[in-house]
């Protein structure tokens, strides 16, 4: 990856964090060029490797709107945070960490502009996202069953695997919604939970129209 960043080590006044300040050349397949972005990351040493580095791009050639997924202050939104919560409880490698989302975020940029679309899909704002997510990513659509699903996950006791489960009523929990609970457990008892809430707000209005 030589070729594609050169970074350094800044000074920054709290030692908590190391800051790294330079530069991201994107270059496709075909070895063309595509453009580059002046960058800094910022990365929490005393939380590290459970944590998750703040991107921002210094160079402004980034429009700062909802829509290319950066904040006023350059911040930038790497990936749906349900994603970005799962990588962090399992433990980053910084450099992974680089190949896998920093620098496909700055390619993805100079995709859009080309294609007019995302290479792999685009996650819709705010909680219009999450529902996308949830549909998309874990075949999820009747609100009233993600919030069962999630109930039970937030529990402070989970249904015995062999018995019969308390959402769907089937003989083995383990065998039905204990799988779909089993795949949003790596988000995080607090994700889950932010969730669970907006979901039945979401039933609330629904339950209106």
């Amino acid at each position: 990856m030589d070729k594609y960043y050169a970074f350094q080590v800044v000074d920054y006044p709290n030692k908590q964090y190391t800051v790294l300040e330079g530069k991201i050349n994107v270059i496709d397949d075909a070895n063309d060029y595509w453009g580059s972005f002046d960058i800094q990351i910022i990365l929490n040493r005393q939380e590290y490797p459970n944590n998750i580095s703040v991107v921002i791009e210094k160079s402004n050639i980034i429009d700062r709107t909802d829509d290319l997924h950066i904040s006023k202050e350059g911040i930038c939104c790497l990936d749906i945070p349900h994603v970005l919560d799962k990588m962090k409880r399992r433990g980053i490698r910084f450099t992974n960490f680089y190949i896998e989302v920093i620098y496909p975020f700055f390619a993805n940029y100079h995709y859009r502009s080309d294609k007019k679309k995302y290479a792999n899909g685009e996650y819709q704002h705010g909680f219009n996202g999450v529902i996308q997510f949830y549909e998309e990513e874990h075949q999820l659509k009747d609100t009233e069953y993600i919030i069962s699903l999630l109930e039970v996950a937030v529990g402070n006791s989970k249904p015995e695997r062999n018995l019969r489960c308390p959402i769907c009523g089937k003989p083995k929990f383990k065998r039905c919604c204990g799988k779909k609970i089993l795949e949003l457990l790596p988000y995080g008892l607090k994700r889950l939970e932010n969730d669970l809430g907006l979901f039945r707000k979401l039933l609330l209005t629904e339950n209106e129209t």
